[in-house]
C-alpha cells in the first residue's frame, strides 16, 4: 500500500466523500494491509490532504479549494500564508489560533486579479513551529507572564508558578507552549531553561541561539560515538585511489579549523586537469547513527559573530575529517579535464586518500601571485608552478562564468572584532580577493560535475541546490528603479551588475537585486541554479559543515560502488532531508544575522551623539535606513523629519515631501547623528543632519562640523564559499 496511490484516489475527479472503510472497499485493500491503510489515512489527515467532515466522511482538501502553506505573522496582528502561488493575506480575526511559522490549511475567501491580492481564513494548524520560544519572564502575584522577544508572537503568555523553573523577575528564559487555545492570545507555557538577565555577559547571543533551536553542546552519546569512530583503519584504504604522492594543497582563511577541501591542478596536453578533494565525512557518519541524527537535526554549522556552532563534534570536524597538512586523510575526489578555453572535456569520481602538501591561506596565495613576495616565493618554490597553473585555469573559468551570466552581487560582509573580555571593539569588512575566487570557481566546477553525474548519468537520488528565476513583478520594480537612475540598460543581470560596479549606487542596487531574487534551497529534484547560470548543481564540497553535502557523498559512493541498498535508502529519504536542510539553513542565516546585529549595536552604543556619513540603503513608509561604510545600519524615522510631511512612493522607492518636494531615495548620501543604540533591542536610530534631493526648496539643516570619527577600512567584498 503506497501513500501516493491513496492520495491520487482521494484527489481524483471521480471521488465522492466517503468513510475510510468505504475507501478501503473501493480500493480493494486486503485485510492484511488494513492497519497500514488506516495509518496512511491518518497521516493524510494530519497533513491536511484529507478533511474529516460529518459522519466521518473524508473530503479532499484539494477539491475543496484548500491550500497548505506556512503562516507568517506581522507585528500588527495580521499575517500571510506563503505557498507555491504566492502569499495569502490573513486578517487578525481569521488566524485560527496559528502562530508565526506554523504550517496551516487555508480556505481562500477572495481572489482578485487572478492569484494576486488573495485573502483567506486559516481552518487548521497542521504543525507547530514554535517548539521553543525565548523571551523575558515577569513575576506577578501567584503566577508569571512570559513576553516573547519576537514581536510576531503574542505579547503575553501565562506561566504557572510551578512551571517557572525558579526564574527571577526580568530574566531571559526559554519556554515550551503547553496549551494552544484559540484565539492564539490564550496560551500557556512552561519555562524549560533560565538563561540569565539580559545584560549578563553572553545572554544576548545565547538568546538568539536558543530562539532558532540550535544547541551549544552535543549529547554525550554523540561525543562518545565521535571518539569511537575517529580513527582510520586498514580496511578504509581498500578500493581507494592513493593520491599521497600528488602535490595537493588546502587554501583557507588564517583562522579556519575545519578544513574540508583541497585542490590540485596539472597542465595537460589539451589544457588543465583540476582535482578537488573533499574530506570523506560519510566514512565516519553512518546513516541512522547518533552522529547522523544529530547532524540531520542541526542541518548545518552556524558561524556566529563570536563563536561557531559546528554540525559535527570537533573530534571529527577539526581532527580526523580535517585535511590537515602532512597527515593522511580519507577523501572523495573529482577530477575535471578542461581544454585551453575552459570547456569541460571529461570528469571522473573516486574514493581516495591524500596527504596535504601544504596548508595555504588566501593571503599567501594573493602575495605569491600578485606581489611575488621574495621570502614567500622561496618558502613555497615547490608550489609555484602549480599555483601559476591554478591562476591561469581560474581566469579561464571566470571568463566562462561571466559568459553564462552568473550573478555576483558584490554585497560587503562585516565581522565583529572583540577585546580580551569579549566586548565588541570594532566592525570591519571581510577581505575578499581573487584568491578566494580561485577556490570558489573550483568548488562550483566540482559541485556542478557531481550533480550532472548523479542526476543525468547515474539517476541516483540525492539532494540538489536549486535556485528559481526571480519573481517577475518584484524584479520589474527593481529594474524600473535602476533604469531611472541611468544604469543597467540590459536584460542581463550580469551586465547590470557590471554597469553599476564602482558607482555610488553599487551597494544599494546590489542589495535590491538580491532581495528581488528567489531564495536558493535544497531539493530532491535537480531544477537548476538561476543565479549561477547552471542546469546541474549540488553541494558536495563542505560535508563537515553541511548535511546536504554528506548526503551527496553517500549518493556518489552509491554510484561508484553500484550500491543498490544505499540507492533505495536515499530514495526514501532525500525529499524529507532536503526540506529539513532548507529550513535549518534559513534558521542559521537568520541566527547569524541577528547575532551580528547585536554586536553592531553594542559597538555603536558608546558613540551616541556622534555624527557619521552614510548611504540610504532602503526606504519604507516609516522612514529610511542608512548604512555606514562598515555596514552598520540604522533607521531615520519619518516623524523626525520635522520640516515636512513625507509620503512613501513605491514606484521610485522614495520618501517625498508634500510641500517641499524634497526626496530621500536609495543610494543617496546623507549625514546623520546617532540618536540611540541598544544591543538588547538590536536597534540603531539616527537623526538626519544633511542630505536629500531638494524639490521646491532646498532641505538642509545647519550643523556643526562633525567630530572626527574612526577611519573606516578599505571596502572589500566577500562571497562566502559554497553559500550559492
Amino acid at each position: 500500500m503506497h501513500k501516493e496511490k491513496v492520495t491520487a484516489f482521494i484527489n481524483s475527479s471521480e471521488y465522492s466523500p466517503m468513510t475510510k472503510e468505504n475507501i478501503a472497499i473501493l480500493m480493494c485493500v486486503p485485510q492484511s494491509d488494513m492497519d497500514e491503510f488506516f495509518a496512511i489515512i491518518d497521516e493524510l489527515i494530519s497533513e491536511g490532504t484529507i478533511i474529516i467532515g460529518k459522519k466521518g466522511r473524508c473530503f479532499s482538501a484539494k477539491a475543496m479549494g484548500l491550500v497548505e502553506g506556512i503562516f507568517r505573522s506581522t507585528s500588527k496582528g495580521y499575517g500571510f500564508v506563503t505557498e507555491e502561488k504566492g502569499d495569502i493575506h490573513i486578517s487578525e480575526e481569521h488566524l485560527g489560533g496559528a502562530l508565526n511559522g506554523d504550517r496551516v490549511l487555508v480556505k481562500i475567501q477572495k481572489s482578485a486579479k487572478g492569484e494576486k491580492n488573495r485573502e483567506g481564513a486559516i481552518l487548521r494548524v497542521l504543525s507547530r513551529s514554535n517548539k521553543k520560544i525565548v523571551g523575558v519572564y515577569t513575576q506577578e502575584r501567584g503566577y508569571g507572564i512570559f513576553t516573547p522577544d519576537s514581536d510576531k508572537l503574542p505579547d503575553e503568555i501565562f506561566v504557572m508558578q510551578r512551571d517557572s523553573k525558579g526564574a527571577l523577575n526580568g530574566q531571559k528564559v526559554v519556554v515550551e507552549i503547553t496549551e494552544y487555545d484559540s484565539p492564539a492570545t490564550s496560551l500557556s507555557c512552561k519555562v524549560t531553561e533560565v538563561l540569565g538577565f539580559p545584560y549578563d555577559f553572553g545572554v544576548d547571543v545565547l538568546s538568539v541561539i536558543k530562539s532558532y533551536d540550535f544547541s551549544t553542546e552535543f549529547p554525550k552519546k554523540v561525543l562518545d560515538e565521535a571518539e569511537r569512530v575517529a580513527v582510520i583503519r586498514d580496511e578504509d584504504f581498500e578500493g581507494r585511489l592513493d593520491l599521497t604522492d600528488k602535490i595537493i594543497i588546502t587554501i583557507d582563511g588564517e583562522d579556519t579549523k575545519d578544513i574540508d577541501d583541497a585542490v590540485s591542478v596539472e597542465k595537460t596536453e589539451n589544457g588543465y586537469r583540476l582535482g578537488v578533494h573533499i574530506a570523506d565525512v560519510s566514512n565516519y557518519v553512518k546513516p541512522g547513527s547518533a552522529l547522523d541524527k544529530e547532524a540531520f537535526a542541526r542541518g548545518t554549522s552556524v558561524y556566529l559573530a563570536d563563536r561557531v556552532l559546528p554540525m559535527l563534534p570537533t573530534k571529527l570536524s577539526n581532527d580526523i575529517c580535517s585535511l590537515n597538512e602532512g597527515v593522511i586523510r580519507l577523501t572523495m575526489s573529482v577530477f575535471i579535464d578542461f581544454d585551453n578555453d575552459g570547456n569541460v572535456l571529461s570528469s571522473s569520481f573516486h574514493k581516495s586518500y591524500i596527504k596535504s602538501t601544504n596548508r595555504m591561506t588566501y593571503t599567501n596565495i594573493k602575495l605569491l601571485i600578485e606581489e611575488k613576495k621574495e621570502d614567500l616565493c622561496k618558502e613555497y618554490s615547490h608550489l609555484l608552478p602549480m599555483i601559476s597553473d591554478m591562476y591561469d585555469l581560474y581566469l579561464l573559468l571566470a571568463e566562462k562564468t561571466a559568459k553564462r551570466g552568473s550573478i555576483d552581487f558584490n554585497i560587503p560582509e562585516a565581522k565583529a572584532v572583540f577585546d580580551k573580555n569579549g566586548k565588541t571593539v570594532d566592525i570591519v569588512l571581510r577581505e575578499n580577493t581573487f584568491a578566494n575566487k580561485i577556490i570558489e570557481e573550483f568548488m562550483i566546477a566540482a559541485n556542478s560535475s557531481v550533480a550532472k553525474y548523479l542526476w543525468e548519468d547515474k539517476k541516483i537520488p540525492a539532494i540538489y541546490r536549486v535556485h528559481d528565476e526571480p519573481n517577475k513583478e518584484r524584479l520589474e520594480n527593481t529594474l524600473h528603479f535602476i533604469y531611472n537612475k541611468g544604469y543597467g540598460r540590459s536584460e542581463s543581470l550580469y551586465k547590470i551588475m557590471e554597469d553599476i560596479k564602482d558607482t555610488p549606487y553599487e551597494g544599494a542596487i546590489s542589495t535590491m537585486l538580491l532581495r528581488s531574487m528567489a531564495k536558493a534551497k535544497y531539493s530532491h529534484q535537480n531544477d537548476g541554479h538561476f543565479g549561477l547560470g547552471l542546469t546541474d548543481y549540488c553541494h558536495f564540497t563542505s560535508p563537515i559543515r553541511r548535511y546536504p553535502d554528506l548526503i551527496v557523498h553517500r549518493a556518489l559512493k552509491a554510484a561508484i560502488e553500484n550500491d543498490e541498498k544505499m540507492k533505495k535508502s536515499l530514495n526514501a529519504f532525500v525529499a524529507e532531508a532536503a526540506e529539513n536542510c532548507s529550513e535549518r539553513e534559513n534558521a542559521a542565516t537568520m541566527c547569524e544575522r541577528d547575532t551580528l546585529d547585536i554586536k553592531k549595536a553594542e559597538y555603536m552604543e558608546p558613540f551616541v551623539g556622534q555624527e557619521f556619513e552614510g548611504v540610504i540603503s532602503s526606504v519604507t513608509g516609516f522612514g529610511f535606513f542608512v548604512m555606514l561604510p562598515n555596514t552598520v545600519e540604522g533607521l531615520v524615522r519619518a516623524e523626525t523629519l520635522k520640516d515636512d510631511y513625507y509620503a512613501f512612493d513605491e514606484k521610485t522607492l522614495s520618501l517625498i515631501g508634500e510641500r517641499s518636494g524634497c526626496t530621500f531615495t536609495i543610494g543617496d548620501k546623507v549625514k546623520v547623528k546617532l540618536a540611540a543604540a541598544s544591543k538588547i533591542s538590536r536597534r540603531i536610530d539616527f537623526t538626519l543632519l544633511e542630505g536629500g534631493n531638494p524639490g521646491g526648496r532646498k532641505r538642509t539643516q545647519k550643523t556643526s562640523r562633525p567630530k572626527q570619527k574612526r577611519s573606516s577600512r578599505v571596502l572589500h567584498r566577500r562571497k562566502v564559499r559554497g553559500r550559492h
